[in-house]
């Protein structure tokens, strides 16, 4: 890596896994170096374009608003307040399918970083991809992250289960997408990979 080259480029905004958003998306946040999914498994939903607000939350309810798909890439704006701010992650988006269960598959955009934080940690991160299994009808939209407890045990048993990397408590996942889509499906049951749904209601269109 050229550091010295590298460093000419702003750092305020870099592609990274980040951990803005919703409080379970930070519980989910088990990064993959590789997609969970290919261009064959990708399909559009209309459906999903528009805003979502989390349910049950009075306060500080998170806002999830995808705009139309690109070449079936949603973009997804995130934002949830803390400490009376709107707090804002971006996110492309793949809806895909294994068999008939519907997922998303994130990646960060972009993240502004705080005017003091050293160009060395930017460089030690990288965009990795996240796993939601998701629910879809008009007024709700079911999301389930990856549990990490679940994970991080079941991979202490069984290392050779799913290519992974694990630094202190942080879980990086190697595998290559067919590989991870084989253990995704193999691991759907109850108490097993992913966690309970948060719950999105539909937000009415402004006229």
């Amino acid at each position: 890596m050229n550091l010295m080259m590298r460093k000419q480029s702003p750092m305020k905004k870099i592609h990274i896994f980040s951990l803005i958003g919703a409080a379970f998306l930070f519980n989910a946040c088990i990064p993959s170096l590789n997609p969970f999914c290919s261009d064959k498994d990708l399909v559009v939903d209309n459906r999903l374009v528009g805003k979502w607000q989390e349910q049950g939350e009075k306060d500080n309810p998170s806002v999830w608003e995808f705009d139309g798909a690109d070449k079936k890439i949603y973009t997804l704006t995130l934002t949830e307040k803390k400490d009376n701010k709107d707090k804002k992650g971006k996110f492309k988006a793949r809806l895909f399918k294994l068999k008939e269960h519907s997922f998303l598959d994130l990646i960060p955009s972009e993240c502004e970083f705080a005017e003091d934080q050293a160009d060395l940690v930017a460089f030690s991160v990288f965009p990795g991809h996240l796993l939601l299994r998701v629910h879809l009808s008009e007024s709700e939209l079911k999301v389930a992250g990856v549990d990490y407890d679940w994970l991080s045990k079941h991979l202490e048993k069984n290392p050779t289960a799913l290519p992974h990397h694990q630094e202190d408590d942080r879980l990086i996942l190697t595998a290559s997408t067919a590989d991870l889509q084989q253990f995704v499906l193999k691991h759907l049951g109850e108490d097993e990979l992913f966690e309970s749904p948060e719950t999105l209601g539909k937000q009415p269109v402004n006229p």
